[in-house]
């Protein structure tokens, strides 16, 4: 259950970066304004440091639980 938490709470909050980043005309759009790529490098460290390896596959779940966020609600 806690697991889940972290995914979708990651995929949150890289969906609201992507979001707040596509204001910014000077910021490049793949890194920051793309909700998969922003949602991947947000988690990628804290998860590695939490699981270990296992930490990139929760951090690619996440990213891919934020592409469906912002499929679904818009």
């Amino acid at each position: 259950m806690g697991i889940l938490i972290i995914i979708i709470g990651f995929a949150c909050l890289g969906h609201m970066s992507a979001d707040f980043f596509t204001q910014f005309e000077r910021i490049p759009d793949k890194p920051f304004k793309c909700n998969m790529c922003s949602t991947f490098w947000i988690s990628i460290g804290f998860l590695i440091f939490l699981y270990g390896w296992e930490g990139i596959l929760i951090a690619a779940i996440a990213s891919i639980t934020s592409e469906l966020i912002y499929k679904y609600t818009q």
